[in-house]
Formats: C-alpha cells, sequence, structure tokens
C-alpha cells in the first residue's frame, strides 16, 4: 500500500510524530530594514530566517498538521511590531510567524554581523525582549540559547544578563567563539572568564528566585561556532586550558565562586 492510500489519520499521526521528533534546531532572530527613525520605545519588526521544520516542505497535509500541532502546543511565535505599549483603540501589526520548540530548539541572537540593527542589544526593545514579549506564549520556557558578543556582555555591558532574569528555565547556555577570539591567547583567556561571569549570574540570579536553594543551581555551559548555519560545539579539551579556570565551572559553581567572577578580569 502506497503512502496516499494509508487512512488519513494514520498520516496525521505520522506527520505528527515526524514534527515532535526533528532533531534540535538553532533558530535564529533577526531585524528586518526599516526606517529606524523611532526611539528605543518601539519594536522594530523581526523574523527568522531559520528554515522552518522539514515536515513542513513535504506535503499541504504535512505543513498543515505540523502547523496544527505547532499552534496546540505552543511553538508558533509571532511579535508585535511598534509602540512598547499599544493602546487598545489601536489596531496592533504583528512579525511574520516561525517556529520554535521550547523543550528542543535553541534561541540564536546574532548580535556580531553585518546584518546586526540598532536596539537589536537593547533590554527594552532588543531580540531578546522581543523574544520574551512574544504575542499569547509563555517564553519563560526558553531552555536553550546561543550568546554572541559574550566578552563585551559580560564585562562591559549588563543588558543580556538583566534580560536573562525574565527566563526562569535555561539550562543550557552556549558561548559563540568569534574567529578573533581564537586566534588571540589574551582574548581566549578573556572569552572564558566572560562566559563564566554570564553563566555565575544568571545562577546566582535562578537561586535568588528560589531563596530555598542551598547553592546555585545546575546549568551546562557549552562553546561553539556557526558553521553554515548550524552549531559546532567545541569539545571541552580544545578550549579548557584557555585560562587557569579549567572546565568544572560550566556544569556547576557555588556561591563562592559567583563572587569569584564577579571580581576583577
Amino acid at each position: 500500500m502506497s503512502f496516499t492510500g494509508l487512512p488519513k489519520e494514520i498520516r496525521l499521526q505520522i506527520w505528527t510524530l515526524a514534527y515532535f521528533a526533528e532533531p534540535p534546531r538553532l533558530v535564529a532572530l533577526r531585524t528586518k530594514p526599516h526606517d529606524e527613525s523611532h526611539d528605543e520605545k518601539w519594536f522594530c519588526p523581526r523574523y527568522s530566517p531559520s528554515p522552518a521544520p522539514m515536515v513542513v516542505n513535504i506535503c499541504h497535509e504535512a505543513r498543515a498538521e505540523a502547523y496544527y500541532q505547532a499552534r496546540k502546543a505552543g511553538h508558533v511565535i509571532r511579535h508585535h511590531i511598534g509602540p512598547l505599549f499599544v493602546p487598545p483603540q489601536q489596531l496592533a501589526q504583528f512579525t511574520e510567524e516561525y517556529y520554535f520548540r521550547f523543550d528542543a530548539d535553541t534561541l540564536y541572537l546574532p548580535l556580531e554581523d553585518q546584518h546586526v540593527k540598532h536596539f537589536d542589544d537593547s533590554p527594552e526593545v532588543g531580540l531578546l525582549s522581543h523574544f520574551h514579549k512574544a504575542v499569547n506564549l509563555d517564553t519563560s520556557k526558553l531552555q536553550s540559547i546561543a550568546i554572541t558578543r559574550v566578552i563585551w556582555c559580560g564585562y562591559h555591558d549588563g543588558s543580556l544578563s538583566n534580560t536573562l532574569r525574565d527566563f526562569a528555565s535555561i539550562s543550557r547556555l552556549i558561548m559563540m567563539v568569534p574567529e578573533e577570539v581564537e586566534q588571540d591567547e589574551a582574548r581566549k583567556a578573556l572569552f572564558v572568564r566572560a562566559s563564566r561571569r554570564i553563566a555565575s549570574l544568571y545562577r546566582f540570579d535562578s537561586a535568588n528566585r528560589s531563596p530555598e536553594l542551598t547553592q546555585l543551581i545546575a546549568i551546562s555551559v557549552d562553546f561553539a561556532r556557526l558553521e553554515r548555519g548550524q552549531l559546532a560545539i567545541l569539545p571541552k579539551h580544545t578550549w579548557e586550558h584557555w585560562s587557569s579556570l579549567g572546565s568544572t565551572w560550566t556544569v556547576m559553581d557555588g556561591p563562592e565562586q559567583f563572587y569569584e567572577s564577579m571580581s576583577g578580569v
């Protein structure tokens, strides 16, 4: 019997299984070209250039069933465009929808390439804040995020850490390693320490949300490159000697290590 000869309910079940069984995706969020004369109280038009789940591109029936299952599971993201606060009498504008599976996919925030627009790193209306305010979804379920501009975020600008506090379920931080870091010994050490600061601060904030915890929560930290639109995770043995910190901090730090990471370079 051909696939099309199967009963429809069986075919729909296959499309559903295909949607939920797809390997984790790296889902980027970017800003579309637009009139940039507005101030920092305005959400820019954002979109995801990342391909939709593979099952969406098989056929109309597969696409419709995958979309239905994604909507039901809270995996279809769209964002408000325009003022931070829209008066009820105004008709809100929205971005195009994209898929994001909170239990599997990784959110990628590209903040250091030629496509970066103004306010992308804003704590109020930037990429991460905009993701957090997705329409009618609990985005605090985000579990995995890939971070760029690690040294800057770790030592010069606390906006990222301040915004990460809105996401209580993160269990994996992926630090994106730019090429210039791998070619400079001093920047390698700085990159590791900046990564640890970001991770330690998130762990500390998480512990503050749960005062009954006696130690900082476990969050895994990985280093990665972007290769052909996919994450290429660096094995720990390739970077654990970049600094004197080793790699054990990527799994767990205690309160003492938090204060150590916050002091000096």
